[in-house]
C-alpha cells in the first residue's frame, strides 16, 4: 500500500479493504474536480478507475483530477449510482469528505449511512491507518475503533492485573512493544512477559541470561517480531607505543520475540569491536525497515572521554551500511523520521541533525549531516548535559504483521526531546525542559528549508525562531504539575503522566489537532446550550454533540475561529471543555454523554516560563493539545502507553488495558 503525504493540519488518508479503494488521496484537486469527473459514463469511470492506480504507482495520480477540467457537463455528480460516488469520495482527503457531509442532505445521508465511508473519517480523524493485512469486516472494525477511541477519551479500561516481577530489585530500562514488556536488569539479566488480555489469562516470564552481560535491549513486536540485545565482552588490547586499553568485543543478538530464538530472517548475529577504550559500553537503539541504528557511548567517562559511535547495520543481513564518530557526549538517542532519515540531537552543539542512510550498496556513505535545526541558544555559561528523544510508533516501509485492523500512523506521531541543561560552575544544577513537536513537522522543515540541505559540505543550521514557534511546544521541569516520565511515555500523538501526588489520576495529553478542535466546539457549544424542545430536549446540547461528532456542518465563522486558534494563529485563552464520547452508528442525539472534563489549550505563541535564566531569548511555542484525566486514582512510579494498553509500573507491576478485548 502506497502512502502519500498530507499536509500538516490533516492526518494521513489511508484506504481500507473491500469495496473501498486500495489508493490513498492523492490532493485536494479532486475537490475542485469531482463536479467534471460525475460527467463521465459508468464505462468511462470504471476506465479513469485503472487509470487513477496506474498514475498513482507512478507518483502522477494528481494528473488525473487535471485531465477532466475540460470534459462537458452531462450529467451532475448527485446522479451517480452510490456504488460510483463513494467511490469519488474515498480519494478525497477525510477532511474533504466531513466537509462534502455539509453540502446537501443527499451526500449528508450517503456518508453517514456509509460503513466504509465512516471508517475512512474516523481512521483520520484518530490518527490511525488500516491494516490490509487484517481479515475483518469493514463494519467489525468500525465497532473497534469506536470501542477503542471511546475507551482512550474515558481512560476507562477492560480490568486490573498486578504482576509481580521476578527480582524485586533497580531496573536500567523498562520496555513495551506490541503487548511484549520487557525488563533489563543492572546485573545484565532480561526479563519479558508478554500483557493479558483477559483478566484471568496465565502469566509467564521469560527470562535471557547469555554469558556475557546484556547493556542494551530494544524491541519491534509488531513490525518484525523482532527482539535485539546487545551483550559486550572487555578484552585487554596491547600496542607497542601507548599502554594496554580494554576495548570491547560487542555482539548483537536478533531474536524471534514470539520464541526466544534466532530471528529466522537474520542471517546471524552481528559482530564488531569498539575501536577506543570505553569503561562502561551503552547503546542506543533504534530499528525501522531493514535498518538496525546503533548509537555507543560511554556511560562512565572518568578516566578517558572517548568519541561516540553511531553504526547503521542492515540487521537482515549483517551488512555495515554506514559509520562515523563524534566527540564524547555528543549523541545520546537516536530518531527516525523515515526509513532511511534518522535524526541525532546534538548535545555539544544544541542542534536537531539530520541524516540520510545510504539506500544502495554503491551509494557511499555521508560523514556529515545533510540537514540542521537549531535548538534555542543558551545563555553564557549554560550548556545541554543531555538531550533525548523518542517517538512511537516507527515508521515502517509497509503494513505490520500484528493482526490488528488498524495502527497508530507513525507520520504524524508525537516527537518529545527530554532536554537537561546544566551551569559550568554549579554543576548539580541542572533545569529540565520538554519539547513536543510532530514528526510530519520536522519532516516539512525539509521542504520549508530547502536550499539549506546540503549533500557534501556541513549545512547552515535554520534558527529555532524560523523553525519552531509554530510547531513546538515547550513545558518547564516535567511539563509544570505533571511527573514526565522522561521520553517513553509516548505513543501517537498522546503523552501519559501523572500528578505529582503519591495517589494520582492517570493524566494523558493529545497533540492530535482534530481532537483540540472537538474539545473546543463541544465546550462552545454546551456551554451555550439554553434551547429545549417541546419533548424537554435541550436541542443545542443535541445540536453540539452532533457537530462534535461530525454530524453536519459547523457554522463558517465558527469553524474559521477555530482552525485559527489550533493553528497558532489567534487565541491566548485556555479553555476548560467538556468533551463527548463516541457513539456506534445509529446512535440518536439523546444518547449521547457527557464525559469527565478535558481541558484544550490553544495559547499561541506562548513564552516559555525560564526563571533560571536558561536561554539566551524568550523561548515562544503554539502546538495545541487537550488534556484528560481519569477518574480513578494510582500509585503509580510511571506510566507506558502503547497501541492498546497503558502499563503503570511500582514496586510491582499493575497492567490494564485502555481498549475492550
Amino acid at each position: 500500500m502506497k502512502r502519500t503525504s498530507s499536509s500538516r493540519d490533516e492526518q494521513a488518508d489511508t484506504p481500507v479493504t473491500e469495496s473501498l479503494i486500495n489508493c490513498a488521496a492523492p490532493s485536494d484537486q479532486f475537490l475542485l474536480r469531482s463536479r467534471e469527473m460525475a460527467t463521465l459514463l459508468p464505462e468511462q469511470l470504471e476506465a479513469l478507475e485503472a487509470q487513477t492506480v496506474q498514475l498513482q504507482l507512478e507518483g502522477k495520480a494528481g494528473e488525473v483530477a487535471n485531465s477532466f477540467v475540460s470534459k462537458p457537463v452531462e450529467v451532475m455528480l448527485l446522479d451517480l449510482p452510490l456504488e460510483i460516488l463513494t467511490h469519488i469520495l474515498l480519494l478525497l482527503p477525510f477532511t474533504s469528505v466531513v466537509i462534502c457531509r455539509g453540502v446537501n442532505r443527499h451526500l449528508k445521508v450517503l456518508i453517514s449511512e456509509s460503513i466504509g465511508l465512516q471508517y475512512y473519517i474516523h481512521l483520520g480523524v484518530s490518527g490511525l491507518v488500516d491494516n490490509p493485512c487484517c481479515g475483518l469486516a469493514v463494519s467489525e472494525r468500525l465497532d473497534r475503533l469506536l470501542t477503542r477511541e471511546r475507551c482512550l477519551e474515558e481512560l476507562n479500561h477492560d480490568f486490573d492485573r498486578i504482576v509481580s516481577v521476578p527480582v524485586v530489585a533497580e531496573w536500567e530500562r523498562r520496555r513495551l512493544s506490541g503487548g511484549v514488556f520487557s525488563l533489563l536488569h543492572r546485573d545484565g539479566t532480561l526479563h519479558e512477559v508478554r500483557i493479558p488480555n483477559k483478566a484471568d489469562q496465565e502469566i509467564k516470564w521469560r527470562e535471557a541470561r547469555p554469558e556475557q552481560m546484556i547493556i542494551s535491549s530494544a524491541m519491534r513486536v509488531c513490525e518484525h517480531d523482532l527482539y535485539i540485545f546487545i551483550t559486550a565482552q572487555p578484552r585487554v588490547a596491547h600496542t607497542n607505543v601507548a599502554e594496554p586499553y580494554t576495548i570491547h568485543e560487542v555482539q548483537v543478538h536478533l531474536n524471534q520475540s514470539s520464541t526466544g530464538e534466532p530471528h529466522p530472517d537474520a542471517q546471524g548475529a552481528i559482530f564488531f569491536e569498539t575501536r577506543e577504550p570505553f569503561e562502561e559500553p551503552r547503546f542506543a537503539m533504534e530499528c525501522t525497515g531493514d535498518n538496525l541504528l546503533l548509537v555507543l557511548r560511554d556511560e562512565a567517562g572518568t578516566i578517558t572521554k572517548p568519541d561516540g559511535q553511531v553504526y547503521v547495520y542492515e540487521w537482515k543481513t549483517g551488512r555495515l551500511k554506514m559509520r562515523f564518530s563524534a566527540p564524547y557526549g555528543s549523541y545520546l538517542y537516536p530518531l527516525f523520521l523515515t526509513t532511511h532519515i534518522f535524526l541525532l540531537p546534538n548535545a555539544t552543539t544544541g542542534e536537531l541533525e539530520y541524516w540520510r542512510i545510504p539506500q544502495h550498496p554503491s551509494e557511499p556513505p555521508s560523514d556529515k549531516p545533510f540537514f540542521i535545526l537549531s535548538l534555542p541558544r543558551l545563555c553564557s555559561g549554560r550548556y545541554f548535559d543531555e538531550i533525548i528523544c523518542s517517538a512511537e510508533p516507527s515508521p515502517t516501509d509497509g503494513p505490520r504483521g500484528a493482526p490488528n485492523p488498524f495502527h497508530t500512523n507513525p507520520d504524524h506521531a508525537i516527537v518529545i526531546f527530554a532536554i537537561t541543561i546544566r551551569h559550568v560552575r554549579i554543576h548539580p544544577s541542572s533545569i529540565y525542559f520538554a519539547l513536543f513537536v510532530h514528526r510530519s513537522s520536522l519532516m516539512e522543515c525539509l521542504g520549508k528549508f530547502f536550499i539549506l540541505n546540503s549533500s557534501g559540505q556541513r549545512p547552515k543550521s535554520v534558527p529555532y525562531e524560523d523553525w519552531g514557534p509554530l510547531v513546538c511546544r515547550w513545558f518547564t521541569e516535567y511539563l509544570n504539575d505533571y511527573m514526565m516520565e522522561r521520553v517513553w511515555g509516548t505513543f501517537g500523538q498522546r503523552y501519559t503522566a501523572l500528578a505529582y501526588d503519591r495517589n494520582a489520576p492517570v493524566v494523558v495529553f493529545n497533540f492530535n489537532r482534530i481532537d483540540v478542535m472537538k474539545v473546543m466546539a463541544a465546550e462552545k457549544h454546551i456551554s451555550g446550550a439554553k434551547k429545549w424542545d417541546g419533548d424537554g430536549r435541550n436541542m443545542d446540547r443535541d445540536k453540539a454533540h452532533a457537530h462534535a461528532e461530525g454530524e453536519g456542518p459547523p457554522d463558517k465563522g465558527e469553524e474559521q475561529e477555530v482552525l485559527n486558534k489550533c493553528g497558532g494563529r489567534v487565541s491566548s485563552q485556555v479553555h476548560e471543555t467538556t468533551a463527548v464520547r463516541n457513539m456506534s452508528r445509529g446512535a440518536g442525539p439523546s444518547s449521547f454523554e457527557l464525559q469527565p472534563r478535558a481541558r484544550a489549550v490553544v495559547r499561541a505563541m506562548d513564552p516559555l516560563d525560564d526563571p533560571d535564566c536558561c536561554f539566551e531569548d524568550t523561548v515562544y511555542s503554539s502546538l495545541p493539545y487537550t488534556i484528560r484525566s481519569s477518574k480513578e486514582k494510582y500509585r503509580f512510579g510511571s506510566l507506558q502507553p502503547d497501541e492498546e494498553y497503558i502499563l503503570g509500573t511500582v514496586v510491582r507491576i499493575a497492567l490494564f488495558s485502555s481498549t475492550s478485548s
